[in-house]
């Protein structure tokens, strides 16, 4: 004999709420099954503390399965939100289990999905719900909105280096120390596969008691959290998939609790962390300080290094066009090593003398990153107000004076913040400028040592392209 399937689901909110508890809802639907005179075993599937958000629940899954298999003959749900809240899910469900003859049921709200007219009343108790989802997560939206910035109470869970007390962030000593020996060590030019290896060797366990991957360790490294700062409103989920928003609809607040590193180091990290993407599998050979830096600007590709050894026991070292050498095309040309290198080296060392102006700046970069971000945001919204006008002249809403004046004080705004955010960036590039000279001064040691495995960290921390004309014209573009 086939089985009815009660399905139940609660959240842990609504339970503690609303009061809206399993025994509840099993209780009503096995009187509901009685009053409506249903033939067959009862089984029940519960799904306790899941969003009706999402369709990937235990219970739902299990249920399902059944049904597939001809196992049930009747679903009996409470209310349609316990099933789900997306309009598109429900109708989805609802005709697999018709395919499958298997009934649907709903206590709650009588209608039968065998007529049109009980099918038309599913779909607009499904709207609704998913209306009610909607309205729920732009409300707990805003609040977390208000929470954030109005408050340093913490919103999300701790990561590690930190625990939650009293509502707030606050330093796990023991765990902090591992977290500063990452950064010395990513700093030093390690990767994130080998300081997981280092970390795992050490027998340190995640926030959950998990070993750490080279994925967590990535993502720890490059959470604003341990500089002090926290960062909402970056990513959403959209049909099961995480996605990142647009970084000028980030919410950052700065100073939101005590850093576990300083902000100067947390954005050294960042630099180390990409630059060292460049270098690719050779990232860690030291007989190229250069690779993935070095570029023909004849045909754009990169440069590589090669080592040939004559029979009288002479040595090369260079650097060469990668298009020639892999694809016969563009033409042989080459550098020697020790010239290309020694070249960009000295250069760097003497940042501060081709730079010495920005020295007498002293400028507020965050600040200024915020102002830009401030004024796009402005030059996005008159896009908006001239598209409008546009329309509005199309539709005959308004005469042809009206749009000429709407038009010329719109371009007029956009010409004033146009100049601002030039004036700004000017600003922008001064203060990197001599944060970069800074950086410089804090790897002079380095860029003079005999160890090129230090070298080689420090080049690609302090430079972004190097570019080599006919094997003898060099232009070296730093990182700011």
């Amino acid at each position: 004999m086939k089985k009815i399937a009660l399905y139940i689901r609660v959240s842990t909110d609504e339970q503690a709420l609303k009061g809206n508890s399993l025994n509840e809802q099993e209780e009503r639907l096995r009187a509901y099954c009685h009053a409506m005179e249903l033939e067959g075993q009862i089984e029940t599937f519960v799904d306790d503390g899941y969003s009706a958000g999402s369709m990937k629940r235990p219970a739902l899954t299990r249920m399902l399965k059944m049904a597939q298999n001809k196992e049930l003959n009747m679903v009996v749900i409470t209310k349609i939100d316990r099933l789900c809240r997306n309009l598109k899910d429900l109708l989805t469900l609802v005709d697999e289990l018709d395919e499958i003859q298997c009934g649907f049921a709903s206590a709650g709200e009588r209608f039968d999905t065998s007529t049109a007219a009980g099918r038309m009343v599913l779909q607009i108790l499904g709207a609704f719900a998913e209306f009610e989802r909607g309205r729920n997560r732009e409300r707990v939206r805003e609040n977390l909105m208000s929470i954030v910035t109005n408050t340093d109470k913490a919103v999300s869970r701790p990561c590690f280096g930190y625990n939650v007390v009293d509502s707030r962030f606050v330093i796990n000593e023991e765990e902090a120390e591992i977290v500063r020996k990452m950064v010395n060590w990513m700093l030093q030019g390690e990767g994130a596969h080998r300081v997981m290896r280092r970390l795992n060797d050490m027998g340190v366990k995640t926030k959950d008691g998990k070993s750490f991957t080279q994925l967590s360790v990535g993502k720890l490294m490059r959470r604003e959290t341990i500089a002090g700062m926290f960062v909402y409103n970056r990513g959403y989920t959209l049909r099961g998939k995480s996605l990142i928003r647009p970084e000028e609809e980030w919410i950052v607040i700065e100073n939101h609790h005590e850093p576990i590193i300083d902000k100067e180091t947390f954005k050294r990290l960042q630099i180390a962390i990409t630059a060292r993407k460049t270098s690719g599998k050779q990232a860690d050979n030291e007989r190229w300080l250069l690779t993935g830096v070095v570029n023909c600007t004849h045909c754009g590709r990169p440069m590589f290094g090669r080592y040939r050894k004559k029979p009288s026991g002479k040595e090369y070292f260079h650097y060469v066009c990668s298009s020639y050498m892999k694809r016969a095309e563009c033409f042989h040309h080459f550098i020697d090593r020790d010239l290309l290198e020694n070249t960009v080296i000295d250069h760097l060392l003497n940042a501060d003398k081709f730079n010495a102006k920005s020295e007498e700046i002293n400028s507020n970069e965050p600040q200024i990153e915020i102002n830009i971000s401030n004024l796009k945001a402005s030059l996005k919204k008159l896009d908006i107000k001239m598209q409008r006008q546009i329309e509005l002249f199309e539709d005959a809403e308004i005469n042809k004076e009206d749009f000429r004046v709407a038009r010329d004080r719109i371009q007029d705004q956009r010409q004033k913040l146009e100049d601002q955010i030039k004036f700004v960036e000017k600003d922008t590039q001064v203060a990197l400028e001599k944060e970069f000279v800074n950086r410089v001064g804090l790897m002079k040691n380095v860029l003079k040592s005999k160890n090129r495995s230090e070298q080689k960290n420090a080049l690609r921390q302090l430079v972004q392209t190097v570019e080599v004309t006919n094997s003898s014209s060099i232009h070296i573009k730093v990182r700011l």
